[in-house]
Order: structure tokens, then C-alpha cells, then sequence
């Protein structure tokens, strides 16, 4: 009995042989992996940012030519910091084109102006400097000096304002003076924009009638050399951008400015950001800016 309970167990095993040498000609069946899970809505992602960084994240984004536009707290108020300085070259430029100046004219850098983060003017304090040597230190380093020279030309904070309204721009004010105007206290009025307002506004002077051809093109080269990118970083090779950061207290870090792409894509990125917390002193949120940059790309490009 035993016997043959061993013998049915090697016949068993045979046939277990015989057919996997079978099965090796049979084709193999294909894998079936589960359908990826459909990425949650661009505002929940959005959302985790914000909670990850202890942040506020305004964007107002468009692709230029599609015009479709992502949008997440683009009607709040934030602190505008230097990104006023995009505003105040084009408000030089618009009155070079007018013929009110010229950009070769030069103004003296007071040392009365002074001001932290001026590695431009202040080898030059007492000295003279060209206009457009101001505006191009301004918008590339965030010369600080250099924005209050200029703002006395043009006649002080209350011209940006009213530049502002000018071109469409029904919210963006400046109040003061670099770099008190970067103290960005929760819920001051002053020196604050929206991303939707300071986006439609960077686009009507870099791409709009603001300026004729040659100035625009003038604006935009001052600004593709902007030094102190933080979107940049966020984006893929092979793209560039025309921008202007901002920072200032309570964490407020900014990015405004339009991203070109390799194939001819023209992005507005209107991104500003700051703290939750109450800390005047908490450091600056340039990574999330860029993380954010990331994120809205394949959305403007349409997918998803």
C-alpha cells in the first residue's frame, strides 16, 4: 500500500514536469498593472505645498497663448517687496519713449539713498550713474539703492501707483522707500499687490502697448538677466525666464515675470508667497516658489 502511494506521488511529479516544460512554449500572459491614480485637483496640490512650507502660496499663472490660467489665492493681498522694480524700469523706459528723458542721462547716487544690498551703486555713492545702468541693477541684483535713485526721478512711491493704474493694474500700490517697504506686517495695506493684478501688469509691459518694440525689447533684456530667480530653479532645461523676485519679512518671497520655453511657450508665473507663522524673521521661501513653478508647467501645457 505504501508502494504504491510513492509510485502515484512520482507519476505526480512527472506529469508536473511535463507540463511546465510545456508551458514554456506557450506565450506568457501579459502583466496587467492597475491604471495610475488620477493626479488630485491642481488646488489640493497647491494646498499641500502650503501646508508643507507653514505657507500662504498666491499664483496667478497663464499660458499666454492658450490662455488657459491657474489661479489659487490670486485676489490676496501680499507684500510686494522688489518686485516694484519691474514697474519702475518701465515706467523709465515709458518716459524715455516719450522723450521726458534719456537713458544715458545720468543721477547721482545720494549716499542719503542708502541702503543694504547694493552691490552696484554703493562702490559708486557720490558718484554719478547712468539711468539705465540703474534700471539694469534694479532688475538683475535687486539694487536697493539703485530703486530709490530712480524712484526720485520718476517722482517717488506715489508714481508706481500711479503706473499701475495706468496700465490696468487696479491694486498694486507702493507707499515708501527701499527697504522699509519690506516690512510686510499681516494685514498693513501698504506696498502690497495681488498675483492676479502684478501678473496682468507684468504682461502688459513685456508683451502689451505699454511700451513700443524697442523698449519692451529693452525691458525684457534686463530682466532675462535677472540674477536672483527663484522660479528658474523650478523649471526644465532649455527654459528661461523675464522676472523679478521680491522678499522681505514674515517670510515674503516673491516671483513674478514670464517664462519662455524651447518650442516658443510663453508662461505668466505671478507667484508670492508668506509665512503663517508670526515670525518676522522666518527665512525665505525660495524653494517653495520654485516647487511651485513645478508643479503649475505640465498644467499650463494641458496636461493635467
Amino acid at each position: 500500500m505504501n508502494l504504491s502511494r510513492r509510485r502515484l506521488l512520482v507519476v505526480g511529479a512527472a506529469l508536473t514536469v511535463l507540463s511546465a516544460c510545456g508551458d514554456k512554449t506557450a506565450p506568457a500572459r501579459p502583466t496587467l498593472s492597475d491604471p495610475a491614480e488620477p493626479l488630485p485637483p491642481i488646488e489640493q496640490r497647491i494646498g499641500a505645498l502650503e501646508k508643507r512650507h507653514n505657507a500662504f502660496v498666491g499664483l496667478y499663472a497663464q499660458n499666454l497663448d492658450s490662455k488657459l490660467t491657474v489661479a489659487h489665492r490670486d485676489g490676496d493681498p501680499f507684500a510686494m517687496c522688489s518686485t516694484f522694480k519691474a514697474y519702475l524700469a518701465a515706467r523709465v523706459l515709458q518716459k524715455a519713449q516719450a522723450g521726458e528723458l534719456q537713458l544715458t542721462n545720468t543721477a547721482l547716487v545720494d549716499p542719503e539713498l542708502l541702503r543694504a544690498n547694493s552691490p552696484r551703486t554703493e562702490p559708486n555713492v557720490g558718484k554719478q550713474m547712468a539711468l539705465s545702468d540703474l534700471c539694469a541693477a534694479a532688475l538683475q541684483v535687486s539694487d536697493n539703492t539703485a530703486a530709490n535713485v530712480l524712484l526720485r526721478v520718476i517722482g517717488g512711491p506715489p508714481a508706481i501707483t500711479a503706473f499701475a493704474r495706468s496700465i490696468g493694474d487696479d491694486r498694486s500700490r507702493l507707499d515708501r522707500w527701499e527697504t522699509e517697504l519690506n516690512s510686510a506686517l499681516p494685514g498693513d495695506p501698504r506696498d502690497t499687490s495681488t498675483p492676479r493684478a502684478l501678473g496682468g501688469g507684468i504682461v502688459a509691459v513685456l508683451t502689451g502697448d505699454v511700451l513700443d518694440a524697442p523698449h519692451r525689447k529693452q525691458l525684457e533684456d534686463w530682466m532675462r538677466a535677472n540674477t536672483t530667480s527663484s522660479m528658474r530653479a523650478g523649471l526644465p532645461p532649455g527654459w528661461t525666464t523675464a522676472d523679478k523676485t521680491g522678499s522681505g519679512d514674515y517670510a515674503s518671497t516673491n516671483d513674478v515675470g514670464i517664462a519662455f520655453g524651447p518650442n516658443g511657450e510663453r508662461f505668466l508665473l505671478a507667484i508670492m508667497t508668506r509665512t503663517l507663522s508670526d515670525d518676522a524673521n522666518a527665512p525665505a521661501l525660495r524653494d517653495l516658489v520654485a516647487e511651485v513653478a513645478t508643479l503649475i508647467l505640465p498644467t499650463l501645457r494641458g496636461q493635467g
